[in-house]
């Protein structure tokens, strides 16, 4: 199925799909760093492999589709056969990698399943948003490991750098809300300057 760009990212964001497949046409390499950039975004917890087709294929071309997130560039001229390979190369890597990603994340009583998007601590179910979800998961993922504000804001938003901006402590508080309420224990903890940290054994 062929697609513009703006269909790509709707039939992405609607449907399961297993990969994706981008001819570069005549795009110049930050345009193509955008776009690749906006469907990675689009990916949410559903990651799949992105083949980039250049029509001059050169080392340049190689490395600034790489760097642009694709991961295989390839010549249009490509043989079926050498492309099948590839194909089924990158399916077989993604579908390791996804079974990885969507194993249940157990911290004490706090019970996240990714591939479901739910979340539990003790007997509660605990509804949250898309980006509360993403945070706490990204948090409990480094249990007892300090993650700085500029490293949330790069992995959670996909925010290159500190633009200044509050929207991790903001988000850490409505997590609290929903988190703490009637436990003893408090998951989520300020290290003063730095970050935040989910602690266990504490």
């Amino acid at each position: 199925m062929v697609l513009t760009e703006r269909e790509a990212m709707r039939v992405i964001n609607e449907e399961a799909i297993d990969m994706l497949m981008m001819d570069r046409a005549e795009r110049t390499g930050i345009t193509l760093h955008k776009i690749i950039k906006a469907l990675l975004r689009e990916q949410g917890d559903r990651p799949f492999p992105i083949i980039l087709f250049e029509e001059q294929l050169d080392t340049e071309a190689v490395i600034d589709g790489l760097d642009a997130g694709a991961n295989d560039v390839v010549a249009k001229e490509i043989r079926g056969i050498e492309l099948v390979a590839r194909i089924q190369n990158l399916l077989r890597i993604f579908h390791i990698e996804n079974e990885r990603g969507n194993q249940k994340v157990v911290v004490e009583d706090l019970v996240i399943d990714p591939a479901k998007r739910k979340v539990r601590r003790g007997d509660k179910q605990i509804p949250l948003t898309v980006k509360e979800f993403d945070l706490l998961l990204f948090l409990a993922r480094h249990v007892n490991q300090v993650c700085t504000r500029e490293e949330i804001l790069k992995k959670v938003w996909d925010y290159d750098f500190h633009i200044g901006t509050n929207v991790v402590d903001v988000y850490i508080r409505h997590l609290r809300t929903k988190m703490d309420k009637g436990f003893g224990k408090k998951l989520i903890q300020s290290v003063r300057g730095v970050g935040y940290v989910i602690k266990e054994g504490e």
